[in-house]
Protein backbone atom coordinates (compact mmCIF):
# COMPACT_ATOMS: atom_id res chain seq x y z
CA UNK A 1 0.00 0.00 0.00
CA UNK A 2 1.35 3.36 -1.10
CA UNK A 3 1.49 5.33 2.39
CA UNK A 4 3.18 2.73 4.51
CA UNK A 5 5.61 1.61 1.56
CA UNK A 6 6.16 5.28 1.81
CA UNK A 7 7.05 6.01 5.00
CA UNK A 8 8.99 2.48 5.35
CA UNK A 9 11.06 3.61 2.19
CA UNK A 10 11.68 6.66 3.85
CA UNK A 11 13.25 5.04 6.54
CA UNK A 12 14.90 2.54 4.26
CA UNK A 13 15.89 4.85 1.54
CA UNK A 14 16.66 8.27 2.77
CA UNK A 15 20.11 8.75 1.84
CA UNK A 16 19.89 10.80 5.49
CA UNK A 17 19.52 6.67 7.38
CA UNK A 18 21.81 5.27 4.50
CA UNK A 19 24.76 7.38 5.58
CA UNK A 20 23.93 6.01 9.08
CA UNK A 21 24.56 2.61 7.44
CA UNK A 22 20.40 1.98 8.58
CA UNK A 23 19.03 0.80 5.26
CA UNK A 24 15.56 -0.67 7.08
CA UNK A 25 13.96 -0.97 10.23
CA UNK A 26 13.11 -3.83 10.58
CA UNK A 27 13.93 -6.99 12.40
CA UNK A 28 12.34 -9.67 14.85
CA UNK A 29 15.46 -11.05 16.14
CA UNK A 30 14.68 -9.80 20.00
CA UNK A 31 11.02 -9.44 20.76
CA UNK A 32 10.77 -6.10 21.97
CA UNK A 33 7.78 -5.11 24.40
CA UNK A 34 5.78 -2.38 23.26
CA UNK A 35 5.37 0.72 24.10
CA UNK A 36 1.91 1.76 25.41
CA UNK A 37 0.22 3.41 22.43
CA UNK A 38 2.04 1.01 19.97
CA UNK A 39 -0.02 -1.75 17.98
CA UNK A 40 1.84 -4.18 15.65
CA UNK A 41 0.76 -4.04 12.18
CA UNK A 42 -0.54 -7.58 11.21
CA UNK A 43 1.97 -9.81 9.27
CA UNK A 44 4.64 -10.46 11.39
CA UNK A 45 7.01 -7.71 10.57
CA UNK A 46 8.16 -6.29 13.64
CA UNK A 47 6.73 -2.64 12.52
CA UNK A 48 4.14 -1.09 14.94
CA UNK A 49 1.57 1.29 15.11
CA UNK A 50 2.66 4.25 17.31
CA UNK A 51 0.37 6.65 18.96
CA UNK A 52 -2.47 4.00 18.15
CA UNK A 53 -4.40 5.95 20.07
CA UNK A 54 -4.85 8.95 18.11
CA UNK A 55 -6.69 8.65 14.99
CA UNK A 56 -4.75 8.51 11.65
CA UNK A 57 -5.67 8.61 8.10
CA UNK A 58 -3.72 5.38 7.22
CA UNK A 59 -4.98 2.07 8.61
CA UNK A 60 -2.42 -0.74 7.79
CA UNK A 61 -3.72 -4.18 6.77
CA UNK A 62 -0.33 -5.84 6.90
CA UNK A 63 3.13 -5.28 5.84
CA UNK A 64 5.85 -8.54 5.31
CA UNK A 65 8.88 -8.79 5.04
CA UNK A 66 11.39 -11.01 3.23
CA UNK A 67 13.56 -12.15 4.91
CA UNK A 68 12.26 -11.69 8.36
CA UNK A 69 14.56 -11.07 9.86
CA UNK A 70 16.28 -8.69 7.78
CA UNK A 71 19.92 -9.74 6.90
CA UNK A 72 23.16 -7.87 6.14
CA UNK A 73 24.25 -7.90 2.33
CA UNK A 74 20.74 -8.93 1.20
CA UNK A 75 17.69 -7.20 -0.49
CA UNK A 76 14.82 -7.16 1.90
CA UNK A 77 10.92 -7.32 -0.02
CA UNK A 78 8.67 -5.20 1.69
CA UNK A 79 4.97 -6.19 0.75
CA UNK A 80 2.20 -3.52 2.12
CA UNK A 81 -1.55 -3.34 2.09
CA UNK A 82 -3.77 -0.51 3.90
CA UNK A 83 -6.31 2.10 3.24
CA UNK A 84 -5.67 5.80 3.25
CA UNK A 85 -9.13 7.71 4.11
CA UNK A 86 -8.11 10.92 2.65
CA UNK A 87 -6.02 12.43 -0.14
CA UNK A 88 -2.31 13.17 0.56
CA UNK A 89 -0.85 16.32 -1.05
CA UNK A 90 1.96 18.16 -2.19
CA UNK A 91 3.75 19.49 1.21
CA UNK A 92 3.20 16.30 3.32
CA UNK A 93 5.96 15.69 5.57
CA UNK A 94 7.41 13.24 8.25
CA UNK A 95 9.09 13.47 11.09
CA UNK A 96 11.58 10.65 11.67
CA UNK A 97 14.42 9.71 14.63
CA UNK A 98 16.35 7.27 14.62
CA UNK A 99 18.05 5.66 17.17
CA UNK A 100 21.23 3.68 17.81
CA UNK A 101 20.98 2.38 21.34
CA UNK A 102 20.66 5.62 23.79
CA UNK A 103 22.40 7.90 21.09
CA UNK A 104 19.91 9.96 18.84
CA UNK A 105 21.78 9.76 15.05
CA UNK A 106 18.90 11.37 13.13
CA UNK A 107 15.84 13.86 13.94
CA UNK A 108 15.05 15.07 10.48
CA UNK A 109 11.94 16.47 8.26
CA UNK A 110 11.35 14.85 5.46
CA UNK A 111 9.24 15.92 2.50
CA UNK A 112 6.65 12.93 1.80
CA UNK A 113 5.91 13.70 -1.80
CA UNK A 114 9.80 13.81 -2.94
CA UNK A 115 10.88 10.47 -0.61
CA UNK A 116 7.79 8.61 -2.03
CA UNK A 117 9.12 8.63 -5.95
CA UNK A 118 11.69 6.36 -3.93
CA UNK A 119 8.88 3.60 -4.80
CA UNK A 120 7.63 4.94 -8.03
CA UNK A 121 5.04 7.23 -6.66
CA UNK A 122 3.81 10.91 -6.88
CA UNK A 123 1.98 13.43 -4.91
CA UNK A 124 -1.01 13.46 -4.66
CA UNK A 125 -1.96 9.96 -3.18
CA UNK A 126 -5.57 9.54 -3.90
CA UNK A 127 -7.60 7.81 -0.85
CA UNK A 128 -8.10 4.19 -1.27
CA UNK A 129 -6.92 0.62 -0.70
CA UNK A 130 -3.30 0.02 -1.86
CA UNK A 131 -1.14 -3.18 -2.31
CA UNK A 132 2.40 -2.50 -3.12
CA UNK A 133 5.85 -4.07 -2.75
CA UNK A 134 9.34 -2.64 -2.70
CA UNK A 135 12.62 -3.90 -2.88
CA UNK A 136 16.11 -2.53 -0.83
CA UNK A 137 19.14 -3.53 -0.39
CA UNK A 138 20.72 -3.99 3.20
CA UNK A 139 24.43 -3.05 2.71
CA UNK A 140 26.51 -5.23 4.23
CA UNK A 141 28.67 -2.97 5.92
CA UNK A 142 25.53 -2.51 8.54
CA UNK A 143 27.10 -1.96 12.49
CA UNK A 144 26.05 -4.64 14.72
CA UNK A 145 23.81 -3.18 17.11
CA UNK A 146 19.90 -1.94 17.96
CA UNK A 147 18.65 0.84 15.90
CA UNK A 148 14.87 2.20 16.44
CA UNK A 149 13.32 4.50 14.15
CA UNK A 150 10.27 6.45 14.39
CA UNK A 151 8.04 7.88 11.62
CA UNK A 152 5.45 10.53 12.03
CA UNK A 153 3.69 11.49 9.05
CA UNK A 154 1.33 14.50 8.53
CA UNK A 155 -0.76 15.97 5.49
CA UNK A 156 0.09 19.64 4.79
CA UNK A 157 -2.44 20.54 7.04
CA UNK A 158 -1.10 19.32 9.82
CA UNK A 159 -3.39 16.03 9.68
CA UNK A 160 -2.05 13.09 11.35
CA UNK A 161 -1.62 10.26 8.80
CA UNK A 162 0.36 7.71 11.04
CA UNK A 163 3.04 6.96 13.33
CA UNK A 164 5.59 3.31 12.52
CA UNK A 165 8.00 2.13 14.63
CA UNK A 166 9.88 -0.57 14.51
CA UNK A 167 13.42 -1.84 16.00
CA UNK A 168 16.59 -3.86 14.04
CA UNK A 169 18.95 -5.51 16.31
CA UNK A 170 21.65 -6.78 14.03
CA UNK A 171 24.03 -9.51 15.74
CA UNK A 172 28.02 -8.80 15.87
CA UNK A 173 29.36 -9.15 12.86
CA UNK A 174 31.54 -12.88 12.19
CA UNK A 175 35.23 -12.76 11.49
CA UNK A 176 34.49 -13.99 7.22
CA UNK A 177 31.48 -10.96 7.37
CA UNK A 178 34.02 -8.40 8.55
CA UNK A 179 36.63 -10.03 6.29
CA UNK A 180 34.48 -9.43 3.41
CA UNK A 181 33.94 -5.79 4.02
CA UNK A 182 37.95 -5.10 4.31
CA UNK A 183 38.06 -6.86 0.61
Amino acid sequence: MVSAVNLVSVLALSSTALSFGLPSIFSNNYPLPKKPGEKPVPGGSPISICDSSESQLLTLESVVLSPNPPERGQNLTISAIGTLSETIKEGAYVDVDVTYGYIKLVHQTFDLCEEIQNVDMTCPIESGKYTLTKQVEIPKEVPPGKYTVYARAYTNEDEFITCLTATVEFPPMGLGEIIDILI
